[in-house]
């Protein structure tokens, strides 16, 4: 299949509407346009130093669970949450009760990605439909959506925008046409006979299974999820440090219509170059952050050492907040088994020095923050280096 020639689908009649039908996609691909070869070149370099950076770092699950907080927290935001990342490292009896349900939501993709980086790596289970379905249900469990059949396939009509087929935005294919595409998309993940550019093929697996929309709710995000667990899978990351959802979110308005494109004027070329240029931004924003981050622990590590008291207790609550940046002194003393009087001596001056901030003003029940090195993970990266 040549991007050039590319027909993206037909729509079926229906009673009332009509539904898209994509055509399959587990074939060998080819493009002429040399702008996607130079800029598939660029993103599988910028990649590739990503991964080997990663693997140079110390503590690097640390700083890559701060990732996937922010991850959860830009693709839940496409899909209408309002959560700020630092509400979603407080508790939720912290944020206001009108944010709750959006809480729950973005807590429960980190738990998804965490299973799925879990069967991936420790358990070597491919990416698969049984996976993404298992993934599904860790995402919908207990939140809105929860009665539209987690980790089930849907088994009846969906569609985006509009209140009914007749006049939405776009329908997906009918169910008795949906199996069959998942079982061609399933079989293009693991074809390895087309010789396919990973990059290419994950732009073409995240476009196919939005267009498919598979589940009653939660599309978005599951196709969202897809893209790390892929080049996970692959081996193409041997760390899971890439996720793209905040270049999504930050074009949000692009990123749809270059997907809608594809099926309204077989635009694939365009697809594809806004994908590649998206993995270009996330490698190179990553990379950055990384170094970052890398430089302002070991100046808070120094720092600490300068500090009154046992150097091994300053450090201990300071190496805590890079796990949460965002704590109260019940949440210290839980994680330290530390006295109130010894954290709250500890506190002070690690405020003193700028390195925390108190967020609520109030004097008791304060809640504290890490305030520089939760800036690194939530920045733009233009603001980066």
């Amino acid at each position: 299949m040549q991007f050039e020639s590319f027909k993206s689908g037909t729509y079926s009649n229906q009673r009332g509407y009509k539904a898209f039908l994509p055509v399959c996609i587990n074939t060998s691909w080819d493009w002429i346009n040399p702008e996607v070869s130079v800029l598939l070149e660029q993103a599988s370099n910028e990649l590739g130093g990503l991964d080997s950076f990663s693997d140079l770092i110390p503590n690097i699950d640390i700083y890559i669970q701060m990732h996937i907080r922010t991850e959860a927290n830009k693709s839940s935001k496409i899909e209408g949450t309002k959560t700020s990342v630092e509400e979603e490292l407080m508790s939720v009896d912290d944020i206001s009760p009108e944010k709750r349900d959006d809480h729950e939501e973005v807590q429960n993709y980190i738990k998804a990605m965490n299973f799925g980086i879990s069967r991936i790596q420790n358990d070597n289970f491919p990416l698969s439909t049984r996976l993404v379905r298992e993934i599904h249900s860790v995402l919908m469990q207990g939140v809105r959506g929860e009665h539209k059949t987690p980790g089930d396939f849907r088994t009846q009509q969906n569609w985006i925008g509009g209140s009914m087929p007749s006049n939405a935005v776009f329908v997906p294919p009918c169910v008795d046409d949906m199996h069959d595409l998942l079982s061609d998309l399933e079989k293009f993940i693991h074809n390895e006979e087309h010789f396919v550019p990973h990059l290419i093929k994950i732009a073409l697996i995240h476009y196919q299974f939005e267009t498919i929309h598979p589940f009653q709710d939660g599309n978005g995000r599951i196709g969202r999820l897809i893209i790390p667990l892929y080049l996970l899978d692959k081996e193409i990351l041997q760390k899971p440090c890439f996720y793209i959802s905040d270049f999504f979110e930050k074009n949000r308005s692009t990123y749809y219509d270059a997907l809608q494109s594809v099926r309204t004027k077989n635009d694939i070329t365009g697809w594809i170059i806004f994908f590649l240029r998206a993995v270009i931004y996330t490698a190179k924003s990553a990379k950055l952050k990384f170094k970052d981050v890398v430089k302002l622990v070991d100046d808070y590590e120094d720092k600490v050492l300068e500090f009154p008291g046992r150097a091994d207790t300053n450090r201990t609550i300071l190496r805590t907040f890079f796990v949460e940046p965002i704590l109260t002194v019940k949440q210290l003393q839980a994680q330290t088994s530390f006295s109130q009087p010894v954290i709250d001596k500890i506190l002070r001056v690690m405020r003193e020095s700028g390195m925390l901030t108190e967020i609520t003003g109030f004097s008791r029940n304060r809640i504290f923050m890490l305030k520089e090195y939760l800036n690194i993970f939530t920045r733009d990266s233009q603001e980066s280096g």
